[in-house]
């Protein structure tokens, strides 16, 4: 049998040797351990909301029950009294959720420390309650009619007229929120130029959703703008035109045997109805062997008209010395 006596008397005296330093380095090293487990062994309980988030296009979380959960931290003391200061970011539950069964429209939600969002400085100790309960509102779907695009720009010439393929749009999602929107409400679209476009054309609109919200389903989310520009053959007339002498290569002076003619244009309302009556002239000039002429009509140059008939459609020149004949 192996004598053990040597081994622990070799032990003992290797305790006994310069104990008190030992001794010292042992009574170090428990003020050490117990001044850092105190340092970090300040505790705070919050009752923090709990936030929570679905999928684009998922049904909507109407409720989380209890919305509230008790957080309990464990930090230094500097790191717990930022949790109560003025101004500081305090922690945030945040949960993103999945969707409910087929059918369902509740479901049991777990919640760990590892949803709670804090600074490094703490930990989580202890959460309660666990558990909490989701309740999602149904996705419904409803058409919408798509009302005509607001037109900017005039087109080279003409009006516009525009045919929208399809005319209506699936919109799906809250069926609490879709209740909410009146069934005969139009949707609308982006915008359509149509600035000096000489003819007809096709262009895509996007359709804006219910409110301009993001959170619907639109099917499909864009429609086709057939877009016609067709000539307008709207008239105006103008009235006692004035007649004005072009200067004559001859020198010689005329004055027209009308002093006035009616003017009559044909173009697009919008066109006719800005001209101004007092910048519309009829110019006459001198002819060979005095015959009458067709007067040249002067229409402001902002203004784009498909053709004009004058009354009288000529105009004879006579010489200011010569008295006009019946």
């Amino acid at each position: 049998m192996r004598d053990l006596r040597q081994p622990c008397r070799a032990l003992w005296q290797t305790l006994r040797h310069n104990w008190p330093w030992k001794l010292a380095a042992l009574a170090v090293a428990l003020i050490v351990f117990f001044g850092v487990r105190r340092s970090i062994s300040y505790t705070q309980t919050l009752t923090l909301s709990v936030d929570a988030e679905t999928a684009e296009g998922a049904q909507a979380l109407t409720s989380l029950s209890p919305g509230v959960v008790r957080v309990t931290f464990r930090g230094s003391e500097t790191a717990i009294r930022q949790l109560s200061m003025p101004g500081s970011a305090p922690p945030r539950v945040h949960l993103s959720l999945e969707q409910p069964p087929p059918g369902a429209s509740t479901m049991k939600v777990r919640v760990s420390r590892g949803d709670v969002d804090c600074d490094d400085g703490l930990r989580v100790v202890a959460l309660e309650p666990t558990e909490l309960e989701a309740t999602f509102d149904s996705r419904e779907a409803r058409v919408f009619a798509v009302d005509e695009p607001v037109v900017i720009g005039a087109p080279a010439y003409g009006l516009v007229q525009v045919t929208l393929v399809p005319k209506t749009v699936e919109v799906i999602g809250s069926g609490a929120l879709l209740k909410e929107i009146d069934p005969a409400e139009r949707l609308s679209t982006s915008l359509l130029d149509v600035s000096n476009r000489p003819a007809s054309f096709q262009t895509t609109l996007r359709v804006m959703p219910p409110g301009n919200r993001g959170d619907w389903t639109l099917r499909p989310d864009t429609v086709r703008a057939e877009v016609r520009i067709v000539r307008e053959d709207a008239t105006r007339t103008f009235l006692d035109v004035p007649v004005r002498v072009m200067q004559s290569a001859t020198g010689r002076r005329y004055r027209p045997d009308a002093a006035t003619v009616e003017v009559t244009a044909w173009g697009a309302s919008r066109e006719l109805e800005s001209i101004d009556p007092a910048g519309v002239v009829a110019l006459v000039g001198e002819r060979p062997g005095d015959e009458p002429c067709e007067p040249l009509i002067v229409l402001p140059c902002s203004n784009r008209v498909s053709r004009v008939e004058i009354t009288p459609p000529r105009v004879r020149l006579l010489p200011e010395t010569e008295k006009e004949t019946p």
